[in-house]
This record gives structure tokens, C-alpha cells and sequence, in this order.
């Protein structure tokens, strides 16, 4: 009876460690912050109605950006902790989630911590921010991103992240794993890695599909 007891017990504590466990590393919606805009960028959160893009605007899973003819966006994935308005933007502060009343296009004076991720969308680019969350699991930060780039181009800096975190970006003919790189992709599935590298698996027109690693200095053209 005595083991019996000391069975129970062991076995209450490992169900109460695996709930904490799953409390733990349950999800958490991300956002990412404009820091940068040059030109016109609007976005929709997906119900078809378009509003101007700002700087220290903060948006997650969900939404939609789209850039002008001659814009480029910067985006920050996390909150920046230090927002203030250039003068170029006409005004000496602001806060971290600028309305949208707020004068398009200007800068932030805002840097990304040492672990945050920084992505530019170039010029008549549409890219769709499809998942953003992250999780503790107690011992490490799992982060889960997908992109959807539609049309255009972006470039990005991704750093390290833990083996259980994802980062994809995903083209019309495939889709892209980022792993600690400073890459750039197109929608036309041109891939161009300067550090780390790219996994990158796409559909062609026969419908086979080609997946391939990119490392430091190469280039993928599909």
C-alpha cells in the first residue's frame, strides 16, 4: 500500500508538471512595429478596407502591407521599447502604436534589440503577415513566423533562433525556411542569401517541385 501511495503521488506531480509545462509554452500572438517608411505603404487587416501605414504602427498575424511605386517599409518583429519622430515626420515623439491620422512616410529613431528580427519590403511589394507568435517552453523562446510575399521584394535580417522556432517566408511557387541569415527573396522565387543560409523549396511549371540550400554568397533562380 505504502508504494502504491508513492506511485499516486508521482504520478500527480508528473501530470501538474506536464500542465505547467503546456501552460508554459503556450502561444502568444507577435507583433511587428514600422520603424521606417519611405514613400506611400498602406495595409488591411484582412476585411478589404485599406488605411495608410505609419510609422510606430504595430501589427500582427493577419494583416496585410502593401508599398507604393517609389516606398520601402521597415519592420521591427517585436515592440520597440524607444520611439521618437524625426523632424522629417514633424513631430518630436510619439507613441509606440502611432495612429493612423499620423503623418505618412518619415522615420523612427528607434533600434531593434540585439535578438529582434528586421525585415524591408522594397518598392510594389504586397506581403501578408499569415502567423506570428511565440512560446516559452521554460527553457528556450520558440518563435512560429510566416510570411506570404506576394509581389515584389524583400529583404531581411533573421537572427539565430532556437531548432524548435520557424521563419518562412512563402512566394506564389513555394516557400522559403530562414535560419540566422541576411538574405533577400522576390516572388518570382530569386533568392540571394549574403550570411547563413536558406532552405528553399519550390513548384515549377511541370509541377515538380526543387528544394535546395542556399549558403552564404549564392544565389537560387528558379
Amino acid at each position: 500500500m505504502k508504494y502504491i501511495k508513492i506511485l499516486l503521488a508521482m504520478a500527480v506531480c508528473s501530470a501538474t508538471l506536464a500542465l505547467t509545462g503546456k501552460a508554459q509554452a503556450e502561444s502568444k500572438p507577435g507583433v511587428v512595429t514600422v520603424v521606417r517608411i519611405q514613400g506611400e505603404a498602406r495595409y488591411t487587416l484582412g476585411d478589404g478596407q485599406w488605411h495608410p501605414l505609419v510609422v510606430g504602427k504595430t501589427l500582427g498575424a493577419g494583416a496585410v502591407i502593401q508599398t507604393g511605386h517609389s516606398a520601402a517599409v521597415d519592420l521591427v518583429f517585436g515592440h520597440v521599447s524607444s520611439v521618437a519622430m524625426t523632424p522629417s515626420v514633424g513631430a518630436a515623439g510619439g507613441p509606440a502604436s502611432a495612429p493612423d491620422s499620423a503623418v505618412v512616410g518619415g522615420n523612427l529613431v528607434a533600434k531593434p534589440t540585439s535578438q529582434q528580427n528586421v525585415i524591408r519590403l522594397a518598392n510594389d511589394t504586397v506581403m501578408a503577415i499569415d502567423k506570428l507568435t511565440t512560446s516559452n517552453t521554460g527553457l528556450d523562446t520558440v518563435g512560429d513566423t510566416e510570411l506570404d510575399l506576394r509581389s515584389g521584394n524583400i529583404f531581411g535580417n533573421v537572427k539565430k533562433m532556437s531548432a524548435m522556432s520557424e521563419f518562412l517566408v512563402k512566394t506564389p511557387n513555394g516557400v522559403a525556411g530562414i535560419r540566422g541569415t541576411t538574405f533577400a527573396i522576390g516572388a518570382n522565387g530569386l533568392i540571394a542569401v549574403t550570411e547563413g543560409s536558406v532552405v528553399v523549396s519550390v513548384t515549377g511549371a511541370n509541377g515538380q517541385t526543387t528544394t535546395a540550400v542556399v549558403g552564404a554568397g549564392e544565389v537560387f533562380n528558379p
